[in-house]
């Protein structure tokens, strides 16, 4: 045995192995695509069955003082030798290798564009692959990888996924969330269905407040890794917007509540009707805990300053989904107005519409321009929403005429005016602008549905002082959801403003790693997001005439003696083509009715559409060394070369 010094740090160790394999027995990184525990002449691939063996990468390099770089997966220690693993220099040398290996023109070093699309980067390749050869344990392992809560989210996700999805090029995307939603049903009803296990108990202890999508996550997360979780909850049930939000049609509580249980198998402890400012401090909670997640949301809904908007029976859209779920305090009437064009307008639309009422939808756009869903918008209409596009309202009208005297101080009519779309403003949006044109129509409930925001006043009694940014949500690294106020982390809709559900569980994943990383005191060593190698060279091997030409040829092919026979023939075999069509309530059905509007797939269906993956990443994706490397040194994409060319995903396209 003999002492060398690595990065300053004196070791014992045995001259008979290499510095790479001494430093990874002593848990110091040297990146590399080596295999370490190998004789002095081996330098073979680490980087998955995708990757090219790279004998010289010499990613490997360390400084050693008095002989300068040397490869640490050939060279043995001597006594006294002195190590420098990290430092601006080697950093430089390795950025410039990793360029060089990314550039070559035989292989592709990249994520499939579905998860990259994916805000909380789910291997959507990889589980894809286990359903269509009937592995569906496995898919639900890969799933909770990034992802704890499928069933949720295969409900009510927006599915950016699939607008990454290369087979939309072909013919149609993939139905992506409604996969993850059967796998995740799968594994629901299963006698035992997967919990990850936990890893040994770490002496120490986080709070997070609030129990939505992003909080549920950090807590499933940081339990999992062994630390005590408390999760504390102003309202009476936990879910958060999942819970009094969403509506029942899209995501029934009941799977909310046993999807919750799943999550706290592994001891996350849930506190509900605990409020901060009322019987709850966050100063105590940054005193008593080792480190704070807020995760409150952006629950408070945001009003429309106009003549009117203060009458009876006018609502804020956050306010009336939430009454439905719980008081039903809120009237709903014969003709509702909805005012707003995102997905909490849709919402509230599609509630009123179940509840009785006649309903339209005020938007001051087109239809081209609401932030809604499409598919959504499109369910809305089906149902019986009616849209009135480019008008706003200018004025709510009280009844003043009515033998009820409590009526008259009630919203009896709205005055709209006619918008004309202008030029483009920040949101790359037409902006509306008024034409001087007016109408007024009846409606007897007003629905204000445009915006929602933190509700800050929980911090009015606090002595702690949160940096805030211009739009009241949290000032925070998006990196790491720090603060830089005590042990303060800030995630969901209190760092974004109002987003979706997916993102929140983004963020949630991402302050669980950093909070690990700021416990062990090496937030500043929190690894970067992934490297991405977009390989978008590949588009010009899609034939964009492939569904017309196919479409002709089965259409050739449907045998039959009639036309109708042969329409069905051509039907059946275009299903094995073309995306899944799952099946839904009918329109009678959904009449009054607040139960789940989709159904899900059968097991079959399911099969045949993730056998229409393209597997368009490479295969070996998050077990990659070099990506892990390039990962490590924050890689840049304009960085690599432009001459470099990749191979075809399919040669059929």
């Amino acid at each position: 045995m003999i002492t060398i010094t690595i990065n300053g740090k004196l070791l014992e160790v045995d001259n008979n192995h290499t510095l790479l394999t001494i430093a990874k027995h002593h848990g110091i990184d040297i990146p590399t695509l080596c295999t370490v525990d190998t004789n002095l002449d081996s330098c073979n691939s680490s980087s998955g069955d995708n990757t090219a063996t790279h004998s010289h990468c010499e990613l490997c390099e360390v400084e050693i003082e008095g002989s300068g770089l040397k490869k640490a997966c050939k060279t043995t220690p001597y006594d006294g030798m002195s190590v420098i693993t990290e430092s601006d220099a080697l950093s430089k040398h390795r950025k410039k290798i990793l360029i060089q290996l990314l550039s070559e023109d035989s292989k592709e070093y990249c994520e499939a564009p579905c998860q990259t699309a994916c805000p909380a980067g789910v291997d959507i390749q990889s589980y894809l692959h286990h359903i269509a050869n009937n592995e569906h344990q496995k898919a639900i392992e890969v799933i909770k990888q990034t992802l704890p809560m499928p069933l949720s989210i295969g409900r009510v996700c927006p599915a950016f996924c699939e607008a990454g999805c290369r087979r939309r090029l072909i013919d149609e995307p993939l139905a992506i969330r409604q996969l993850k939603r059967h796998t995740a049903d799968i594994d629901l009803v299963a006698l035992e269905s997967y919990v990850p296990p936990r890893k040994p108990s770490k002496d120490k202890s986080i709070a997070i407040i609030g129990s939505g999508p992003g909080g549920l996550t950090c807590g499933y997360y940081l339990s999992n890794e062994g630390y005590n979780v408390t999760v504390f909850e102003a309202m009476p049930l936990t879910g958060g917007w999942l819970r009094y939000g969403i509506p029942e049609y899209r995501l029934p509580k009941a799977i909310l509540d046993k999807e919750i249980e799943l999550m706290c198998r592994n001891g996350m402890e849930i506190k509900t009707n605990c409020k901060i400012g009322e019987n709850l401090s966050l100063t105590a909670l940054s005193e008593e805990y080792d480190a704070v997640c807020m995760a409150v949301g952006a629950s408070k809904a945001v009003g429309m300053a106009y003549p009117g908007s203060d009458l009876e029976g006018c609502y804020l859209g956050v306010d009336y989904l939430k009454d439905f779920m719980t008081e039903q305090k809120c009237v709903t009437g014969k003709k509702v107005a909805v005012i707003g064009g995102g997905n909490t307008a849709i919402d509230c639309a599609r509630t009123a519409v179940r509840a009785g009422a006649e309903t339209t939808l005020i938007y001051r756009r087109t239809r081209a321009e609401m932030p809604a869903e499409a598919y959504e918008v499109d369910e809305a209409e089906k149902e019986g929403v009616k849209f009135s596009f480019l008008t706003n309202p200018v004025e709510n009208i009280a009844a003043t005429d009515s033998e009820d005297t409590n009526k008259n101080n009630w919203v009896s009519q709205v005055k709209l005016e006619i918008m004309a779309l202008g030029k483009p403003d920040s949101s790359g949006r037409c902006r509306p602008e008024p034409t001087g044109e007016y109408i007024t129509q009846e409606f007897d409930t007003v629905i204000a549905a445009v915006s929602q925001a933190p509700d800050l006043s929980l911090l009015d009694n606090e002595d702690i002082a949160i940096p805030l940014t211009r739009w009241n949500t949290i000032d925070c690294d998006e990196n790491n959801m720090y603060s830089g106020i005590r042990n303060i982390f800030g995630i969901g809709d209190f760092r974004r403003g109002p987003a979706t559900a997916i993102e929140a569980v983004a963020d949630g994943r991402r302050a669980a790693d950093a909070i690990a990383y700021y416990l062990d005191g090496q937030l500043d060593r929190l690894p970067h997001k992934p490297f991405t190698f977009k390989n978008d060279s590949k588009m010009q091997f899609v034939n964009p005439d492939h569904l017309t030409n196919i479409t002709e040829v089965m259409r050739m092919l449907s045998k039959g003696k009639t036309a109708e026979q042969k329409e069905v023939k051509f039907s059946d075999a275009m299903q094995h083509i073309l995306r899944v069509t799952v099946p839904e309530m009918t329109l009678e059905q959904r009449q009054g009715s607040f139960e789940e509007v989709e159904k899900g797939m059968s097991h079959q269906a399911a099969v045949t559409e993730a056998e229409r993956c393209l597997e368009c990443g490479c295969h070996s994706r998050n077990q990659c060394a070099l990506r892990d490397c390039a990962s490590k040194y924050n890689l840049d994409n304009a960085e690599l070369s432009a001459k470099s060319q990749h191979q075809p995903i399919k040669s059929w396209l």
